[in-house]
């Protein structure tokens, strides 16, 4: 049992690193570019490597890695741990590897760029933050990770902040990003003053004994929230103006970032299954929001 916790508690090493990296201040990271640039592509791919081995575990042993310092009295809100179960795993792996190889196509892409420093101390710092999201094992630490990923994802989007489009962009999706936090944190008020807790753990088990109007409430701020930072339609007004940014920065948003409120869905399942008329609500949603990009797409010339 006691690796079995090493394995789980060593997950937040390598992202941990990267995000106390990210903290560099963009002169000292723009004078000592092959340093910077070196650092983040190995600590990206070990931080790969392991995510891959810990999905290998699970599917080999089929067991759940959780670990919680909720034994901490009096009980708070702000539960820190770690969940990593099958839709984590892959996740964790995707969000790892996919970070990787933006990376390593970053080091061509911005070759000869006097900001790179800059770009590779966010991008450690975007992707670090990712990670430590789709392994939480609360809906504060989530919700938690997920803002820090913003401010991250931010600062990428600014780039090339010349371009007044890479600046709307940029702001238009600081400004969303926050209204879909409120509704998030308004849900884990609730969650907590119902519950005790926000972990998924106790969520999960407990999810029966929450009131119908708590269940509904709940599950409507949270659609909302999912919504409004996964760039649904109607939220997705900040999205095209992003062409304005470094390309590795658009692959890496699509690829992880903008999924997170899938997987948050899905991690409160118990819940969501609970209130039909939102779940029927989030189809209407993502059906509109398939459409609508399909539409467009093919009046669009350029592939990206």
């Amino acid at each position: 049992m006691i690796w079995i916790n090493s394995i789980v508690w060593g997950l937040m090493v390598c992202p941990l690193i990267l995000l106390m990296f990210g903290l560099l201040p963009s002169r000292i990271a723009n004078s000592h570019v092959a340093f910077v640039r070196r650092v983040s592509v190995i600590a990206l791919g070990i931080l790969a490597i392991q995510a891959a081995l810990v999905l290998l575990l699970i599917v080999v042993t089929g067991r759940t890695l959780h670990l919680s310092l909720s034994s901490v009295k009096p009980p708070t809100p702000g539960d820190v741990g770690i969940l990593v179960d099958g839709i984590a795993a892959v996740m964790f792996a995707l969000v790892t590897f996919v970070g990787f190889i933006v990376a390593q196509f970053s080091v061509r892409y911005l070759d000869g760029d006097p900001r790179q420093g800059r770009y590779y101390r966010w991008l450690s710092f975007t992707i670090a933050s990712v990670s430590l999201m789709v392994i939480s094992g609360s809906l504060l630490q989530y919700c938690f990770m997920w803002a820090i990923t913003s401010v991250g994802l931010h600062n990428l989007l600014l780039h090339y902040q010349a371009r007044p489009g890479a600046r709307r962009a940029a702001w238009t999706k600081f400004a969303v990003s926050r209204c879909g936090d409120a509704f998030l944190m308004a849900a884990v008020i609730i969650m907590f003053r119902t519950l005790g807790t926000t972990e998924f753990a106790e969520l999960t088990a407990r999810a029966n004994d929450l009131p119908r109007s708590t269940v509904s409430a709940i599950a409507w701020l949270v659609m909302l929230g999912a919504a409004i930072k996964s760039a649904q339609f109607p939220f997705h007004v900040w999205l095209p103006n992003t062409l304005e940014t470094p390309t590795p920065v658009s692959a890496l948003m699509h690829a992880g970032i903008v999924n997170a409120g899938g997987l948050l869905i899905v991690r409160l399942s118990p819940v969501m299954v609970m209130a039909p008329v939102v779940l029927n609500t989030l189809v209407i949603i993502g059906a509109i929001t398939v459409l609508f990009a399909g539409l467009t797409m093919m009046t669009q010339s350029s592939v990206k």
